[in-house]
């Protein structure tokens, strides 16, 4: 009976199916009409159920797997058994100075004034009003300067690290009496960066432990003060304790303090001025003057940023050895990355051994402050990387892309004028910019752009498009002035007089001026000359203004006074109509650049005869 079994269908309609089979092949059913009989609700109830079951499990084993999980809860718990723990909504943070002045104060003044962590700050983006916090407790000595009339009396807090958000503090207290006791933070907007967590002996007890999170296995024993951290299945995170083995376990009747800060994530990003809403120690005359604008603000880690990031974590065990060791230390930690690139001395140029160099393109602005990269490379990184390896932050540098685009169209089918397929092909530009381009892995792929183009509309029936790189410099006034301007793919070769750079003008002893190039003898490089235009013929101004290095695509600008500061654009034509990035290189291509010259295909439009008046386009300016 076995034998007719048949299990290997999981849809409705099949399974009933089979049932019957199966029901027909017994003599006592032989004669049922089992679509008019009242069996046939009966089957749709097995069916059904069979069904639901075959799903269920299906269901059951996707969530078993952290590439295929759809839950929230089950792709956490999968990337915890992984070591992970996905990072919580972070604060954006700015760096301010504040000055209290009691130059006025008639009563007693004390010698040293303590700013509190949670003191209240405000400030306003986009017309919106937002709390910013200090982070950190910090104290400052009163100053009297007598060379004032009268002599003004100061406390000054430098650097003070201040973040978006509302201080929140929650005591529970511990019950050893209930199996792995966890504390929940009740906001699932906390930053968990800003976590502090305290225990206390009672309620009486002025004395606080400070527990930090715990980090590595390295040093920890049952008296270490650690706690560990978690998101649990409603999407809030929890802390627990160790266990009296591996980190201390409190005692009953502890009282636990939960302090942190809870943000709205990246909305406030940008901010630069502040006022205080508190008083400190009582003061209220406060100048506050920012050092750095508020930037790292960002939302909580996204499923599949958890299921890309899990496995390389694993894969590092916390220890950055390589370079992808490196990227997904800092991008588990820091949060103000819209991408990252990583590599070893031996493959910088030149060779510097003994160091890995990191370069990190911000979510706002071109690149990292200061303290975003003093973060990285001494708290982030410090006890994780190899100890004779130094790391070392670069600025990101862009390669910017002028686009002559043409493209031609037949009218017949479309109801778009010329002027309305331009404004497609720019927005397909566009949204081939920001989905490929400015990061560190993307490719200008020709290729791909011009079947975007394509593809915009019906009516295009092909395009063209001549890239040409420049980058942009601004120069000190009347002074020597040195750049070194590396381009991601090497030049166009241009032969003789030809220049291969050109230049938008500038002031130069007071004549406006151009950048050109002039050939070597006997030398594969080119020299950089500054030359005016008399009477339409280039004359030469500075014989020897630096070197143009073709192959490395290297423009190098020595000892050149301008009379201004104004920006200079300089432009070159790549050898290659495909352009990689390198190390810390971007691509990007300017908008304001890009020129779209429409026309009508004759040929699509008219056939044979079309070709009299049929024009192409040529493949240098």
């Amino acid at each position: 009976m076995a034998q007719n079994l048949n299990v290997t269908e999981l849809d409705f309609d099949q399974i009933k199916k089979n049932l019957k089979n199966y029901l027909k092949t017994q003599s006592e059913f032989n004669d049922y009409d089992f679509e008019g009989s009242g069996l046939s609700t009966l089957l749709d109830v097995l069916a059904y159920n069979t069904h639901y079951n075959a799903m269920t499990a299906h269901f059951s084993l996707n969530e078993a797997f952290l590439d295929s999980a759809q839950i929230r809860g089950n792709i956490v718990t999968r990337a915890k058994l992984l070591g992970y723990i996905p990072r919580s909504v972070l604060s954006p943070r700015a760096r301010i100075n504040l000055v209290v002045n009691v130059t006025d104060e008639t009563g007693t003044v004390p010698s040293t004034l303590t700013l509190p962590r949670g003191t209240k700050l405000s400030t306003n983006v986009d017309g919106t009003e937002f709390r910013y916090v200090v982070l950190n407790e910090q104290s400052a000595l009163l100053v009297t300067d007598n060379s004032t009339s009268p002599a003004t009396r100061t406390f000054t807090f430098n650097n003070v690290t201040v973040v978006e958000g509302t201080r929140k503090e929650l005591k529970y207290r511990v019950d050893n009496d209930i199996e792995n006791q966890k504390f929940q933070l009740s906001d699932d907007d906390a930053d968990t960066s800003t976590l502090r967590v305290l225990v206390q002996a009672n309620e009486q007890s002025t004395a606080f432990d400070n527990y930090t999170k715990f980090e590595s296995l390295l040093n920890v024993d049952s008296d270490s003060k650690v706690y560990y951290l978690q998101e649990n299945a409603n999407e809030y995170y929890e802390i627990y304790f160790g266990d009296g083995v591996t980190g201390n376990k409190p005692t009953n009747n502890n009282i636990v303090t939960l302090d942190y800060i809870f943000t709205e994530g990246s909305e406030s990003n940008g901010a630069n001025v502040f006022t205080i809403v508190d008083n400190v120690g009582g003061f209220s005359n406060v100048t506050i003057t920012t050092v750095a604008a508020a930037s790292g603000g960002t939302e909580k880690e996204t499923n599949e940023s958890i299921r890309f990031n899990a496995p390389l974590t694993f894969t590092s065990q916390n220890r950055a050895v390589t370079s992808d060791d490196y990227r997904a230390i800092i991008q588990k930690s820091f949060s103000n990355i819209s991408s990252i690139s990583c590599w070893g001395g031996e493959d910088n140029d030149p060779p510097d051994f003994g160091k890995v160099f990191i370069s990190i393109k911000p979510l706002v602005g071109d690149a990292l402050t200061q303290s975003e990269k003093d973060n990285i490379t001494g708290t982030i990184l410090k006890g994780k990387n190899v100890v004779s390896i130094t790391p070392q932050m670069v600025d990101p540098t862009f390669t910017f892309l002028e686009l002559d685009v043409n493209f031609k169209y037949n009218p017949n089918l479309t109801d778009r004028s010329a002027v309305e397929l331009e404004s497609v092909v720019r927005d397909t530009i566009s949204d081939y910019n920001f989905n490929e381009l400015e990061k560190f892995d993307g490719v200008f792929r020709h290729s791909q752009l011009l079947r975007a183009i394509d593809n915009a509309d019906p009516a295009i029936q092909n395009s063209s498009v001549r890239p040409y790189m420049f980058m942009n410099i601004t120069p000190a006034n009347n002074a020597d002035n040195n750049f070194e301007l590396k381009f991601v793919e090497e030049f166009y070769r241009a032969g003789g007089t030809t220049h291969t750079i050109s230049s938008t003008s500038f002031l130069l002893n007071g004549e406006t001026v151009y950048f050109g190039d002039t050939e070597i003898t006997n030398e594969n490089n080119r020299k950089v000359i500054i030359y005016k235009i008399v009477n339409g013929v280039n004359v030469t101004v500075v014989n020897n203004a630096g070197t143009v290095d073709h192959q490395k695509g290297i423009i190098t600008l020595n000892n050149f006074r301008p009379d201004t500061t104004a920006a200079i654009r300089i432009t070159v034509t790549p050898n290659s109509l495909d352009l990689a990035p390198l190390r810390n290189q971007l691509i990007s291509i300017d908008p304001l650049r890009v020129t779209v010259t429409p026309s009508v295909d004759t040929i699509a439009l008219s056939g044979s005869s079309g070709t009299i008046n049929y024009t192409t386009t040529s493949r240098l300016r």
